[in-house]
């Protein structure tokens, strides 16, 4: 036959039709069904949560309490994982129901798409902050580090009170030794000239190299500026330092003890973290595989309906 012979009758039905196989295609997909079972798990999910708030379940008393890792429990994680596989059973089962006649051998790909489309809305939600009910277990491990990290801002406050507070007591104690008949200005002056000293000497960052200079430039403060003695000042200065060591020596003490409690709650934290993502694994495998058969089983059910009300509305014709 030669090519520039138009094709046949026979050659032309036999041609596929590339653009109808095309929309065959696409029509297998129904965004309509995978929406309407994406709301159903979502309000199913909050339904059951809210559920489980109502009666008390353990899942929702790590929200309310000081130390939420202590009572963060395997019935934790089976309640929530309960709810989100009945959820988006529930959801694929909608989303296969109701895809069209010509969709009804891709049922499991809709309720596939139903867990996709309802677990990327559920993140969605709970980084908006709108989702505390879908996101209450991911609260736990973040109220815990945040109560470690103000735990550690607190007791670095206190200890620069403490040390402060020290400080202002051996100006106060040097200061009150001057005559009460003395010119209002001396105490003023004596107040800040060994303020400065004092500072100067219980700097820590001051530098072994530099530790006698300062507490020279201390003992002579106390002699300028307080009518002490060299002797009484040397003293003084003496019994600040012992004073000074000691509250050094208990705050280090409280230090240690602040760091081993921060490092068990880590420990704790860490524990929470890892067993929350594996079982969350776990679960959203089994909420997988709950979408794609709720799916599969919704669209063979919508066959069955159809079947059926086929079946009934057929009339058999009677002979004559």
């Amino acid at each position: 036959m030669n090519s520039s012979q138009p094709f046949s009758t026979s050659e032309t039905l036999l041609r596929p039709n590339f653009c109808d196989c095309q929309t065959a295609v696409l029509s297998t997909v129904s965004w309509g069904a995978i929406f309407a079972g994406m709301t159903a798990a979502l309000a199913l999910h909050v339904l059951l949560m809210m559920l489980g708030a109502g009666l008390g379940l353990s899942i929702f008393s790590p929200l309310t309490e000081e130390n939420p890792v202590a009572d963060f429990s395997i019935s934790t994680l089976v309640i929530h994982s309960i709810c989100a596989i009945v959820s988006l059973y529930f959801g694929g089962w909608v989303a296969g129901r109701f895809s069209p006649v010509n969709a009804r051998s891709t049922g499991w790909l809709h309720g596939f798409s139903v867990w996709c489309a309802a677990t990327v809305g559920g993140v969605i939600l709970v980084a908006l902050g709108a989702g505390v009910m879908l996101g209450g277990l991911s609260k736990v491990v973040g109220k815990s580090t945040a109560a470690v990290a103000s735990n550690a801002t607190d007791l670095a406050a206190d200890a620069m009170k403490r040390s402060d507070a020290t400080l202002t007591s051996f100006v106060d104690e040097a200061v009150n030794k001057l005559p009460a008949d003395g010119p209002s200005n001396r105490s003023i002056r004596a107040k800040r000239e060994i303020g400065i000293a004092v500072a100067r000497f219980f700097n820590p960052a001051q530098g072994e190299a530099n530790t006698e200079a300062n507490r020279a430039a201390l003992v002579t403060a106390l002699q300028d500026h307080a009518g002490m003695s060299q002797a009484d000042a040397d003293l003084s200065v003496t019994e600040w330092t012992n004073s000074y060591e000691r509250l050094e020596a208990d705050l280090a003490t409280v230090k240690e003890a602040a760091e081993t409690k921060a490092r068990e709650a880590a420990d704790v934290a860490s524990d929470a973290v890892a067993k929350f993502s594996l079982w969350a694994f776990v679960a959203f495998l089994i909420g997988l595989l709950a979408a794609t058969w709720g799916g599969k089983v919704g669209a063979v059910c919508a066959t069955r309906c159809e079947e059926l009300t086929n079946e009934q509305a057929y009339v058999p014709t009677q002979n004559a």
